[in-house]
């Protein structure tokens, strides 16, 4: 009779066992399963050091322990913290372009561009350039480097829209009525130069005519002009 209402008893206690873990929620269960296991084999340690077994007592504490922290050196997942929660950045959301003038950060998730200019008069993050220095700007990697300039159109793009070409801000400076044969002067080409050609010298003189160089304003704006004129 006692049998049988042990075996109640215990077939009561194990059908509530199995609704408490099937209610239960999962990482609530195995952290407290590893600390029922941390614990019994703490007692285990304690058992068998007080029977002269330092060997097995010494295993069974250093197993307990991994349990306890989760198998590193100290709680809080050290030397490994947890990242805080929320979005965090990687290495696979943005994409990074840097060019002799610009220095680009692109978003992959929303579009967003970002970026710096390196050197020069504009230096510094494009975000703090109003419209009208970045009229200013674009002319100006233009002369310098094809590939800063076409870089910072990506970014003219994204901030303005496609219609910041038809802007004020960057429309080309108004023509003195240079003809094509005073404009081959101005660059020292022949009548028959192509457009590379027209590139290559409007790049050279301009460097060297630069008021950051110390060359005239005037010289430098009739180079610029020679060049639109000759190509268009």
């Amino acid at each position: 009779m006692i049998a049988l209402i042990l075996g109640a008893v215990a077939l009561v206690v194990i059908i509530a066992l199995l609704r408490l873990f099937a209610g239960a929620d999962t990482k609530a269960l195995v952290k407290s399963l590893r600390y029922f296991g941390a614990g019994a084999l703490v007692l285990a340690a304690i058992g068998l050091a007080a029977l002269d077994r330092v060997a097995l007592a010494s295993l069974a504490a250093s197993m307990a322990w991994g349990l306890f922290t989760g198998g590193h050196v100290w709680p809080g997942r050290w030397p490994f913290p947890q990242r805080p929660a929320g979005p965090q950045r990687s290495d696979n959301t943005t994409s990074h372009v840097k060019t002799e003038w610009l220095d680009m950060e692109l978003t992959l998730l929303d579009g967003k561009m970002t970026g710096r200019v390196l050197k020069g008069d504009f230096a510094g993050s494009l975000d703090s350039h109003s419209k009208a220095t970045l009229g200013q700007l674009f002319p100006y990697l233009k002369v310098r480097d094809e590939a800063s300039s076409r870089l910072l159109e990506a970014y003219l793009d994204r901030r303005f829209g496609a219609d910041w070409r038809n802007a004020p801000e960057f429309a080309p400076p108004a023509s003195s009525g240079m003809t094509r044969a005073e404009a081959l002067a101005v660059l020292g080409l022949p009548q028959a130069a192509s457009d590379d050609e027209i590139r290559a010298a409007h790049r050279r003189l301009i460097v060297q005519n630069h008021p950051d160089r110390g060359g005239s304003s005037y010289l430098a704006a009739k180079i610029n002009e020679a060049k639109d004129v000759l190509l268009g």
